[in-house]
């Protein structure tokens, strides 16, 4: 009986000790990655391919000719981790931005218009279009929420239709297929595109 008895022990030792030593089963430990892109149809919205040559007319009669710079296209990554107890995974989550920037060649008040558009992370279902003027924020909207026409200037002879995205609602009209068609300067002067 002793030795039945010492037998059970030794077997249930090798077992606990089996059991301490096997390393869980964890598969495939690669981060879990999700990109959240610009979708093509916002994309489309921003008629600028990043080499436009800009010119504005103000109310004044100056005019400001910008240059763009090109256009940027990155990711910004936020990694956390994913509990897993034994197995522990990252999860990658990929933000697209864009940017564009235009530099103005002659000396007015209006010197860069800087656009930004990209999926913010506490915002994932929206594409925001930012525009800095000077290099001050200007406005910021959602381009999923801009529905309808607000406004139109005459520009050449022609009505052009827009909406205003700022909060002000008059400091930036924009068109899809013509950009920003009229913007009003922080020393309150109007600007029209030609």
């Amino acid at each position: 009986m002793k030795s039945k008895l010492l037998y059970i022990i030794i077997v249930s030792q090798i077992l606990i000790q089996a059991c301490k030593l096997k390393e869980p089963d964890c598969g495939d430990l690669s981060d879990v990655i999700t990109n959240y892109n610009i979708p093509d149809s916002n994309k489309a919205k921003i008629p600028y391919t990043g080499t436009d040559t800009l010119v504005f007319i103000s109310d004044a009669g100056d005019t400001a000719t910008l240059i763009g710079q090109g256009k940027n296209t990155y990711y910004e990554s936020v990694k956390s981790n994913i509990s897993g107890g034994d197995c522990p995974r990252s999860s990658v989550m990929n933000y697209q931005n864009i940017e564009i920037n235009f530099q103005s060649i002659n000396d007015t008040n209006l010197s860069t218009i800087f656009l930004k558009l990209n999926r913010p992370i506490n915002a994932v279902n929206y594409t925001y279009l930012k525009l800095f003027l000077n290099t001050k924020g200007l406005s910021s909207f959602p381009l999923e929420l801009l529905k309808n026409y607000d406004d139109s200037v005459l520009i050449n002879k022609e009505y052009i239709k827009g909406y205003y995205f700022d909060s002000n609602k008059n400091q930036v009209l924009y068109n899809y297929q013509k950009g920003i068609i009229k913007l009003i300067d922080f020393k309150n002067k109007i600007w029209l595109i030609k």
